[in-house]
């Protein structure tokens, strides 16, 4: 991100348009059927008359946490979490007029929209929004379907995405309903499908105090001969202990280490390993299916990012793979069911997690076989040979690649060997800073500070650019906010040219430089840019 002269005036300005340029999409399959579906972004919105929008379209976007207590206080809304600059519409079927919009504490940036909905005055609010993610203004009004921002990751939030509330009555702390029922009745935007939504209910809706198998609201915790729940999160320690009364014959649970092999889920607390002891017979085989089966149907209310089991890879979002032979039924995951999820922190004084979930499914399987792990192989260490780069990266190149298809340790690393050498301190004539030469205003959006697990653990810009740790994972993330920017262009044809090269231009000139030329744009310092940088990675690649 080393810019100067007339490169360093057009980025500016990109960077400018980044923030307010949207590209009509059409959606597409990824090319490459091992990675899981992204998700697309879309300008168009409109529903018929009299219909409801969901906020976010389906296939843009996961609920990842629900209406509900969490964390040992009220969640007042649900989160729908998807790549920063993804739409977001307006839900009411009614037209609606912007009351509040803007910054707002606790959410960054937000928008409230008051709708008369059957004579009732219903307010719908949308938050963590980026500041030039709002597109509307107090007093606008807007219609069903509507375009009216995009996602970010603003205010107290652990990751992009958007807060989304109901409230009968006009906004006010504490009126808030569950706004599962309208978001699942309503219409995806720009479909032109009808939608509807559920009448709102006369008086606040319960707990569930169903009993669970073992007949109480409250399944017991992990018996010690069965295994420990010390660093599990809050998620992790629901799966453990709603597989453990579901299925009682299962005599071991484990999944915290230290040593994650790249990967964050094990040592951050967010993984479970449901061991199958007699995983080579048919019924040891049957034991792993139908514990895989029934967190596959129970993976909202669980908060299940994805599972491993016989060497399929299930995520709840995109589609199964198989993945390559790791070399031992533990690696290939044959003797164990692996659980991802979504974390929601540690457990508070007095946690409570309710009955077991008692859903019913099928878990879907995978056709075909794949080369590359998961994610197409990002974050395998493999990608770089031992000795080729400072030993104090090693970690963190893989861990930081994880974070999104478009990126390999090999990237990063010659991306870090083309913009500081992996030297310290350095800062270049136009302010950027650090490992990864970050100008000041876009390390402000995209500098976290990350613990030794690379952990967000305070707010953007807090960070060290550099420090190898907050400087590796900012480097990820941005190029993986710049590859997400310029997907949609690049599945409708508006940008032309490879992903990886055109994520790298983004990276160095802006990706609103990428957007205005419709590819890598015609200067020389990016041209050479993207040229040395997949150049040296594939060196990288071939030096094993």
């Amino acid at each position: 991100m080393k810019k100067g002269g007339t490169v360093a005036l057009v980025a500016a300005l990109a960077a400018a348009l980044f923030v307010i340029l949207f590209v009509t999409t059409i959606d597409a399959e990824p090319e490459d059927p091992c990675i899981p579906r992204g998700g697309s972004s879309s300008t168009a919105g409109g529903v018929p008359a009299g219909s409801f929008a969901k906020p976010m379209k389906t296939s843009d976007g996961q609920v990842t946490s629900p209406f509900g207590a969490r964390w040992g206080t009220q969640h007042n809304g649900m989160d729908i979490a998807g790549p920063i600059g993804t739409p977001i519409y307006a839900n009411a079927n009614a037209d609606g007029v912007v009351s509040k919009a803007g910054p707002a504490s606790g959410f960054g940036n937000w928008i409230v929209l008051d709708h008369n909905i059957d004579g009732q005055l219903v307010s719908t609010v949308y938050g963590h929004m980026f500041s030039g993610g709002v597109l509307v203004k107090v007093g606008d009004r807007v219609t069903a379907g509507q375009h009216i921002a995009n996602e970010g990751n603003d205010g107290q939030s652990t990751g992009a995405h958007l807060h989304f509330e109901y409230h009968p009555g006009g906004w006010a702390p504490g009126n808030a309903i569950d706004p599962a029922p309208y978001y699942a009745a309503a219409a995806d935007p720009g479909t032109g499908a009808p939608g509807s939504a559920p009448s709102p209910p006369s008086e606040p809706s319960t707990p569930d105090t169903s009993v669970s198998a073992s007949g109480s609201s409250e399944m017991a915790a992990l018996p010690a001969s069965v295994g420990s729940e010390e660093h599990f999160q809050v998620d992790t320690v629901r799966v453990a202990r709603a597989v453990h009364t579901k299925f009682p014959q299962i005599t071991r649970i484990g999944g915290w280490r230290a040593d994650g092999g790249g990967f964050d889920d094990h040592p951050s607390g967010r993984a479970v390993d449901v061991m199958i002891d007699d995983w080579s017979t048919e019924d040891g085989k049957a034991l792993g299916d139908q514990v895989e089966d029934y967190l596959w149907a129970n993976r909202d209310v669980l908060q299940i990012e994805y599972m491993i089991w016989r060497q399929q890879y299930i995520p709840t979002t995109g589609e199964p793979n198989i993945m390559e032979d790791r070399g031992s039924p533990t690696q290939n995951h044959f003797d164990h069911v692996h659980v991802t999820v979504v974390g929601h922190g540690p457990p508070a004084p007095g946690q409570t997690y309710g009955p077991a979930p008692g859903g019913t499914g099928s878990a879907p399987k995978a056709n075909g076989t794949c080369t590359t792990a998961p994610g197409g192989g990002l974050g395998d260490t493999g990608d770089l040979a031992a000795g080729q780069i400072p030993p104090e990266f090693a970690k963190w190149l893989p861990l930081s690649a994880a974070q999104c298809r478009d990126l390999s340790p090999a990237i990063l690393a010659a991306q870090l060997e083309q913009e500081s050498g992996f030297t310290a301190g350095l800062t270049s004539p136009s302010g950027a800073q650090g490992y990864a030469q970050f100008l000041p205003g876009t390390w402000a959006s995209y500098g976290y500070p990350v613990d030794e697990n690379g952990q967000v653990t305070g707010p953007a810009g807090a960070g060290d650019p550099n420090d190898v740790v907050d400087a590796v994972m900012a480097q990820g993330r941005y190029n993986c906010a710049v590859a997400s920017a310029l997907r949609p262009g690049i599945e409708s044809g508006a940008i032309s040219g490879d992903p990886v090269a055109l994520m790298l231009a983004g990276y160095n000139a802006g990706p609103g430089a990428v957007q205005q030329f419709g590819g890598i744009p015609p200067y020389a310092e990016t041209q050479n840019y993207v040229t040395t940088i997949t150049g040296t990675a594939a060196a990288y690649d071939l030096a094993r």
